[in-house]
């Protein structure tokens, strides 16, 4: 029986509680959006800002006015129309409008409710004059990051005929239209981190992956798992997956970002997780071996699905679709990138011990295959929320 040296133990185990360490975290993962809109007409400028009645509760639980939403996740209308006021001071504060150093002056309108997606969004419009408004229009937004660094701003801006789009992070809590070059720019590197961003809190697209990755590191012979020779026996193999699913993703995240075909989130979702479950199985009680790659293109065709709704709750620019859609694309083959350089280097310190094949395949896939399958549980169901799936 093969020893397992120090280094290839320590690779065995940061692969093993890197595993594990997507359950907790996608138990506590719930990502949030909130939108902010404005219509500039010479000094004038409104819009609304909106934001889900459990993310007000979650940023602003600690006021005496107590939550915006019943048990139920309803919202408290009497609540909300009693503290009126504060609310709108609470929202509008956290927001700018106008040209640098000169935000406008903003009053607010009544408050609303809209009910989207099976959530409700509460809805605050507002209306205002802006001063020196000759040049950029800057924005800017600081709601939730101090207590949810997964929340993203979705920002649509209308001024002089001119559609402007853009995302706003904790890192980046300011954006700034009207210089074209500038702008070009902003919506290339917005898209590519958004596309990086969604594969790393996209745990079940990880999951997917690395079920696909513990076995690029050996090769099927006679119902036993045998180590690659070298490193580039793992490397292309790996490639292969990867490419196969970039493009199979690519072509339906396309398809469905243009509307050309659409398919219903939760059928997307549960097929999504069902993926996972059938690629981890695999590992355990083998049925394809040899052609991984196909897999790969036949489940991220589904998966591609998948980031085109996550990329509709973002929106495309509209007078820049195709270049925001390839920048996404960009960004999701980055972080796929990302994950098979930490991963695949541990995997094949570890493939010629007994260990892996006996222990890392079948209880890593065994983690990912339970977690993967009560996500589908409950997206087929509709029911419960225990891994944040």
């Amino acid at each position: 029986m093969n020893v397992l040296p120090a280094r290839r133990r320590a690779a065995v185990i940061v692969f093993l509680a890197t595993v594990m360490s997507y359950a907790p975290c996608a138990m506590a993962h719930k990502t949030s959006y909130g939108y902010l809109k404005a219509d500039f007409a010479g000094e004038a400028v409104s819009g609304r800002v909106e934001l889900a009645i459990r993310d007000f509760d979650f940023a602003f639980f600690d006021f005496a006015f107590g939550p915006a939403s019943n048990g139920d996740g309803k919202p408290n209308l009497g609540q909300l129309h009693r503290h009126e006021r504060q609310i709108d001071g609470l929202l509008l504060n956290k927001i700018s409008l106008g040209s640098p150093g000169a935000p406008c002056s903003l009053e607010p309108g009544p408050i609303a409710i809209d009910l989207r997606g099976g959530e409700y969004f509460m809805i605050l419009p507002f209306s205002g004059t802006c001063k020196a408004l000759g040049g950029p229009v800057q924005v800017g937004y600081d709601l939730m990051f101090d207590v949810d660094a997964q929340h993203r701003a979705l920002i649509d801006v209308k001024r002089d005929n001119a559609v402007y789009s853009g995302v706003i992070t904790p890192e980046t809590k300011v954006l700034r239209f009207g210089d074209d070059t500038k702008n070009l720019r902003d919506t290339i590197l917005a898209y590519i981190y958004q596309g990086a961003h969604h594969i790393w809190i996209g745990y079940d697209h990880i999951l997917f992956l690395c079920s696909l990755l513990l076995p690029a590191v050996l090769m099927r012979m006679k119902h036993n798992w045998l180590p690659v020779e070298g490193l580039a026996a793992a490397f292309w193999s790996t490639a292969k997956v990867v490419t196969a699913f970039t493009l199979a993703h690519s072509v339906t995240l396309s398809v469905a970002a243009f509307g050309i075909v659409e398919l219903p989130s939760r059928f997307v979702e549960s097929a999504i997780a069902a993926s996972v479950v059938v690629a981890a199985i695999n590992n355990i009680y083998p049925m394809i071996t040899g052609r991984l790659w196909v897999v790969a293109f036949a489940f991220g065709l589904i998966h591609g699905f998948g980031f085109a709704s996550v990329l509709s709750e973002f929106g495309l620019p509209p007078d820049r679709k195709l270049i925001a859609l390839l920048a996404f694309n960009i960004g999701v083959e980055l972080g796929q990138l990302a994950l098979v350089a930490a991963v695949l280097p541990a995997l094949f310190l570890a493939r010629r011990t007994i260990t892996y094949t006996r222990v890392v395949m079948p209880a890593g896939s065994l983690v990912i295959a339970v977690i993967a399958l009560i996500w589908f549980v409950e997206r087929i169901t509709g029911v419960g929320d225990l891994l944040g799936g």
